[in-house]
């Protein structure tokens, strides 16, 4: 057999975007959800991890620079797979992460990035939100319920 080198092998495995999102919701059980400067629609504060960076790291490091907030990711509640399409060259890990509840929402939104953000009932969310992600949501919620967390395949 062949000696491989193993640089040679990992440059060669396929590669994928990694992104983060974070539920967060009020003492009232209405989940925060953003509208950035860059997208019509609306969805969980959080973004993409940078090179090395662990996913619940990220995810605190976004909702830090985004919103202002110092808050730990707690238990993961839902992964998503999203193939490559369009513009994304690459398919996507999507996680989602429990941020808890807001006792004090004194949120300071990176204006270059956050255009608005809004707490809103669970049951309205979905309206505001892409078909394409806005499963996400509804699985998020029931995981952060059932301790179960759900994987989303395309």
């Amino acid at each position: 057999m062949a000696w491989i080198d193993p640089t040679a092998w990992y440059a060669a495995l396929p590669a994928c975007y990694l992104a983060t999102g974070m539920l967060l919701t009020d003492t009232h059980g209405r989940v925060l959800l953003v509208k950035t400067c860059y997208r019509d629609d609306w969805g969980l504060p959080g973004g993409v991890a940078e090179e090395g960076e662990p996913p619940h790291l990220a995810c605190r490091r976004e909702i830090a620079e985004e919103l202002g907030l110092d808050r730990p990711a707690g238990p993961l509640l839902a992964v998503d797979f999203v193939a490559a399409s369009g513009d994304r060259l690459r398919s996507m890990i999507y996680l989602v992460f429990d941020g808890g509840t807001i006792t004090d929402p004194t949120i300071t939104v990176q204006e270059d990035e956050i255009a608005e953000y809004a707490f809103l009932a669970p049951d309205s969310v979905a309206s505001r939100m892409p078909a394409t992600t806005a499963h996400r949501m509804r699985r998020a919620l029931t995981s952060r319920r059932t301790g179960y967390v759900a994987y989303l395949p395309s």
